[in-house]
């Protein structure tokens, strides 16, 4: 089986090809380039077949909305397509479920002016993810972990049901607004 997973929740990129469950490809990128052409390329780049892939996976977040709805709306557009399923994952849920599955612990990652994040018993999130302004004690980053948050979001969910591709849409911790 040959799964693509993706995160494009900040201005990098964390991309992913598996294949039998082991990492074939793996690219984290700074996106100077605009995703939307470099995904494309990262195909070409590793000879990249997206009919000979089985399933996505792709990060809803947290980050920032603009890099998430691209990636999000890159990935349902192959899944409908090649009609292949798709899933989604929480990055901060996947490294909750990775790193930190013995220990109570608040995680966060700093986005504009606030730090979003959510508590965590044994690996689990035991609240809703939201901002805060001020860290609560005992609290971790999870921003060293970014160029792994498509393997990892892999991995941390490789189980769960599949997504309905049109209810698929970012985490918003803030209203999406709208410029007339």
């Amino acid at each position: 089986m040959s799964v693509l997973s993706l995160d494009s929740s900040s201005s990098n990129i964390s991309f992913c090809i598996l294949k039998a469950e082991k990492p074939m490809v793996f690219v984290y990128k700074n996106t100077q380039e605009k995703t939307l052409s470099l995904i494309p390329s990262l195909f070409n780049a590793f000879d990249i077949k997206p009919q000979e892939i089985d399933a996505f996976y792709v990060s809803v977040g947290i980050g920032y909305a603009t890099p998430l709805k691209i990636g999000i709306n890159i990935v349902k557009s192959m899944a409908m397509a090649l009609e292949k399923p798709i899933y989604t994952f929480i990055n901060i849920d996947a490294i909750a479920k990775m790193y930190f599955n013995n220990v109570d612990i608040f995680l966060y990652r700093p986005i504009s002016n606030a730090y979003v994040g959510a508590f965590y018993k044994n690996g689990l999130r035991e609240c809703d993810i939201k901002e805060y302004k001020e860290l609560p004690q005992e609290s971790y980053n999870i921003e060293e972990f970014e160029h792994m948050f498509s393997y990892f979001g892999y991995l941390a969910f490789k189980n769960k049901k599949e997504d309905d591709v049109f209810n698929i849409e970012p985490i918003y911790t803030r209203p999406p607004t709208r410029v007339f």
